[in-house]
């Protein structure tokens, strides 16, 4: 479970910016009468998700059931610099260099590494490009014409196409300024729900790539699968 909620985290917080909206799935607002079009929205989406060269972003997490029990509820950090990531948060720590990905279970001392597949969009497998496929052909989801609001954001809904996909939908809050990502929100098909909502955001002026790196000295003691 950690390691599903920590991947959604990574997920959204690697090209966000600014305070998190304060929406929520259930008191969203019709659409107003001068809304952009969400093709034009995702658009811009993408173009200012890649004004950035490397971003340092901080977030809040949290996790409830379908009968509405907390799951998770945490903060953590991510630094992003073209395809090379780096996620920690007190369940887990994720380093990726565009070629590798190391995934950290804090918890039980266990590193897992694994390809990583740059020209592959899904939600898990390439976080950055998930979110620059939305509203191109590459994209696995479809969305709906009329935008939503709630407070001061647009809110898009997307389902994804592959029936497979362990969730049935996920609304995503557009700052009307900055047109990038603010908040999100998962609803899985078993009725859970995640939201993943941005703190702070700090443009950086890069990192060497051995900063996405797992260290080595750090895996004595560590129980080590390598999927590569």
């Amino acid at each position: 479970m950690r390691y599903f909620l920590s991947l959604f985290v990574m997920l959204f917080t690697l090209a966000a910016f600014g305070q998190g909206a304060d929406f929520s799935i259930y008191n969203v607002s019709s659409v107003a009468k001068d809304a952009p079009t969400t093709t034009d929205l995702l658009s811009k989406m993408r173009a200012a998700i890649k004004q950035h060269s490397a971003i340092e972003v901080t977030f809040n997490m949290s996790a409830k059931s379908a009968q509405g029990e907390l799951l998770a509820d945490f903060a953590g950090t991510v630094q992003a610099q073209g395809n090379a990531f780096k996620m920690v948060n007190p369940q887990l720590e994720l380093f990726c260099d565009g070629k590798s990905k190391w995934i950290l279970s804090t918890e039980i001392d266990e590193l897992t590494i694994f390809p990583n597949d740059t020209s592959d969009t899904d939600l898990i497998e390439n976080p950055i490009g998930f979110l620059t496929s939305l509203g191109t052909q590459t994209s696995s989801y479809s969305y709906s014409a009329r935008l939503k609001e709630s407070n001061g954001n647009w809110v898009v809904e997307l389902i994804p196409s592959n029936k497979k996909m362990p969730y049935k939908s996920v609304l995503v809050g557009i700052d009307k300024s900055s047109n990038l990502p603010v908040k999100i929100e998962y609803t899985s098909k078993d009725g859970s729900s995640y939201v993943v909502v941005i703190k702070s955001f700090k443009p950086s002026s890069g990192w060497p790539e051995s900063n996405f790196i797992f260290p080595s000295s750090r895996m004595k003691g560590l129980v080590v699968t390598d999927l590569r």
